[in-house]
């Protein structure tokens, strides 16, 4: 229950800060669009009957296609990093991947508040050798966010850091995790 109270607390802090950053004008939305994103994600993760919690490094990829300027789909490679990789140890490495198709919808045609949501295939990923190397599933994602334009400050630059709050679902097997994530995103719209 403490994941859900968080996502919301994220959500919410999120609509707080909106107003207070929402001075610039609004954006048209229209053609390819792409962007990358960075932040931490607080994970429980439950294997052969037993539980981890901790918080991890997330990035991700996406990109894709305008509909029209309320609905945005397209693809999404994510994850967290579990455990940094190194050269001199071969059994050092671990993270779960996600390859999502995603949909951002903007409820409100005039304001860069938006909605997303998505689902697809899941990896949990261990260089490790008493580990099996690679679990694959399916997993979603729910979340929001808001674009913050930063054309208003530097014309020539068309970008928007966009605040997140997510959460995150997926299941391999015997092995499943539930993630809150909270970061920040470039958005090229």
């Amino acid at each position: 229950m403490s994941l859900i109270k968080c996502f919301c607390a994220s959500l919410l802090a999120i609509l707080f800060w909106v107003p207070a950053a929402s001075a610039g004008e609004f954006y048209v939305r229209e053609g390819f669009w792409g962007g990358f994103d960075a932040g931490a994600g607080y994970l429980s993760q439950s294997f052969d009957n037993e539980n981890e919690e901790d918080v991890y490094f997330f990035m991700g990829f996406k990109g894709g296609y305008t509909i029209n300027p309320q609905w945005l789909v397209g693809l999404e490679l994510s994850g967290w990093l579990l455990e940094a990789s190194d050269p001199t140890d071969a059994n050092k490495g671990k993270g779960i991947m996600q390859a999502f198709l995603i949909t951002r919808w903007y409820p409100i045609e005039e304001s860069n508040l938006f909605a997303k949501a998505g689902g697809g295939y899941v990896s949990n990923w261990s260089n490790r050798s008493d580990e099996p190397s690679r679990k694959n599933g399916w997993g979603f994602t729910l979340g929001g966010g808001y674009d913050v334009m930063l054309n208003d400050v530097f014309p020539d630059l068309d970008m928007a850091i966009s605040p997140f709050a997510n959460f995150s679902y997926g299941e391999t097997g015997n092995w499943d995790y539930r993630a809150i994530t909270i970061g920040i995103g470039f958005t090229f719209p």
